[in-house]
Formats: C-alpha cells, structure tokens, sequence
C-alpha cells in the first residue's frame, strides 16, 4: 500500500498566502455572504409570486465580447453607478427574451405581458426592472454604504465595451419562469470596492472565504516567445515547446494544476477518454509572479518574451473545494485530454486552438486556430 504524502510546512504557508491574498490583492473580494433568502422574499412580495429562486454563480474574467454574445441579437446592455465607489461603473446584461419570460411571471398572463413586448413598451418595463433592482439592492441587509443607480441609456449591443471583466451571472426562478442576469465588473471597480471593504474592518476568516470562486488550469506545457515570433504563428505553424508533460506516441499525460499563473498540485491523466485526472504530488514553490494588466494586454517579461501555455481545461470552483484537493485526489473533466486538443494561453486569455505532435525528437504545438 503506498503512503500518501502530506504536504510541507512551506507549501501549506504558500497555500495559505495564496488564499490571504484572494482578499489583499487579489481580484475576488471577499464579500459579506449575500442575502438570497431575504432578496427571494422581496420578489415574491413586490411581484406578488408563489415561487422564487435565485442563483449566483462566478464565470471568471472573459473578454466584454464573449460575456455578451451569450444573449443572442437581442441583447439589453445597461450601465449602472456603484456608490460611494471610487470607479463604480459595472454592465448588467439580460436579453429581450428573458425579459418577456419575466413579464409573463410578473403579469400571470401571456395576453397582457404580450401588451409590452414592442420595443419602446419592453424598454420602458426594463428600466422599470433596473429602477427595482437599485431599490432592492438598497433595502437589503448587506453593505449598508452601498447604493446603485443606473446610468446612462440602454443599448443594444456591447460594441462600447471593451476588455475583459469579472463576470457575474444571476438566475431567478419566478413560478417557473427564468430570468437570466449577467454582471460584469472592472478591475478598477474591484479595487475600489476592495478600498472600500478594507476599511470597513472586516475580519478575514475561513468561513468568509470559501465560497470565493477560484478557477483552475490544467497546464500540460508551455514556452516562451517573442513579440515578433508571436506575431508571425498561424494556422499551421510548429511552435516548439519549452516543456512538455503530454507523450504523443503513447497518448499518456501529465499535468499541473495552477491558479492565477501558481502552481500548486501535479497529477497524470487515467486514461484518454474518462477525463479523470489523479492529483500525484506537490510541485516545488518557485512560482511566477501574476502578470499585471492582464486583461489590458499582453504583458511580457524582463526579456521581452511571452509565455506560451498549452492548457488542457479550465475548472471553476470555490475556495472551500480547492481546500479538499490533496495527494490522491481524482477531478473529473469530461470529455477531456490532451489527445482532443490543447488550448493555447497568453496571460490567462485563451488566443487560439492547437495539437501537441511530435516532431523528431521534439515536442511542439500544431496551432489549428489562432
């Protein structure tokens, strides 16, 4: 019978800086748990609903474009003031859709909710919807210093945004209609709320923090690139891998397992159709540093290079599953292995598709979309 190694003290300090920092410096805050029952409650007495729902689930940073294609052609992008925040603006995203669905919940007659389906009638209902939902946020026993107030004018389309944002999505069931909500939120309004909270005097504590959302990368490879060797890769080119822990002949694979560019547990593939994939060790702790302004742009190194990840799968979870990871463990993805493809990351931005082959004696990427 094997023995399960433990882990050191430095990886369990590492560990533990990692998680003070999600708070400190980090992009998720951490928030008072926010109030679901007594907002499920409101609902149903300001609508006059039987049943209500409402689940908040993190999807990580994505780029403006991909958080609002989501919600079709018929998209409603509507900005909204965060006070007493230093950079308060965030975008609530829903669709005409899913406003409809509401109505028909709210109103408990399709003929009627129908009156407002044109298009000047729908808008005027949505900002009624927004002017609600500030109100809402308002009467809750959540943070007693903040208010929102909407801004500017609806749009239909998220060509004015630009970059990548935190992204929120809130579902509410009402009488067995969905109303789907999407946030997205600024680096800038999260340090700001950050400044915020950190005043506040707030204690940090393990019940606070784990329901924080984390998401984890697979990493089966990477190298470093220059500025002009990136510029030049295409569908078809062979980038050469620096290192690589994925065996094309044999179809074997390992991985390591990183959160925000740190790596903290390495495992291999079962096999390459169940997904499953062993936790086997703890690597050494010679991390990178996060790049800065990720999101703003590719950042490079000292030397001028980028680095280039072959990712396998991305995984979200909370603080608190993160913690239950150890030597042994077996995560499931689907569907996933390195023989169906790799992704190729730059700074945590997914910027293409590709294949790791074999090339002689060497190990390299075959991009197939870029």
């Amino acid at each position: 019978m094997t023995a399960v190694a433990e882990p050191s003290a430095s990886w369990l300090k590492f560990r533990n800086d990692f998680l003070n920092s999600l708070v400190t410096t980090g992009k998720h805050i951490a928030l008072p748990s926010f109030p679901k029952e007594e907002c499920e409650r409101k609902l149903r007495e300001k609508f006059r609903l039987e049943e209500t729902g409402i689940t908040i689930q993190s999807r990580g940073s994505l780029p403006a474009d991909q958080a609002i294609q989501d919600f079709g052609v018929h998209v409603l992008v509507q900005s909204f003031l965060a006070q007493p925040l230093e950079s308060g603006d965030f975008f609530l995203i829903t669709s005409e859709e899913d406003l409809q669905a509401f109505m028909v919940a709210v109103f408990n007659d399709t003929s009627l909710a129908s009156y407002f389906y044109e298009k000047d009638k729908l808008l005027g209902f949505h900002y009624y919807l927004c002017a609600e939902l500030c109100k809402l946020i308002q009467e809750l026993t959540w943070i007693p210093t903040l208010s929102i107030k909407v801004i500017d004018d609806t749009k239909f389309s998220g060509k004015h945004i630009q970059g990548s944002y935190e992204v929120i999505d809130v579902t509410c069931g009402l009488d067995g209609k969905t109303l789907r909500l999407r946030l997205l939120f600024s680096d800038a309004l999260c340090d700001s709320c950050r400044k915020l909270l950190s005043g506040s005097e707030q204690s940090l504590d393990m019940q606070q923090l784990a329901p924080l959302p984390l998401t984890l990368s697979v990493e089966i490879g990477y190298c470093q690139l220059s500025q002009d060797e990136w510029k030049q890769v295409r569908p078809g080119s062979f980038i050469l891998l620096d290192s690589c822990l994925y065996d094309p002949d044999t179809e074997e694979s390992g991985g390591l397992l990183t959160i925000k560019n740190q790596q903290f547990f390495g495992g291999r593939f079962l096999d390459t159709k169940s997904g499953d994939f062993k936790v086997t060790s703890y690597p050494s702790l010679q991390q990178e540093e996060p790049p800065e302004e990720a999101s703003r742009g590719f950042s490079t190194s000292a030397s001028g290079q980028y680095k280039l990840v072959a990712e396998a799968a991305r995984y979200s979870l909370t603080v608190e599953e993160f913690l239950k990871i150890t030597q042994g463990s077996v995560l499931q993805f689907p569907g996933i292995h390195p023989v169906r493809g790799i992704d190729l990351i730059l700074n945590g931005t997914k910027v293409g598709r590709g294949e790791i082959v074999s090339l002689g004696d060497v190990l390299g990427i075959r991009v197939l979309q870029v």
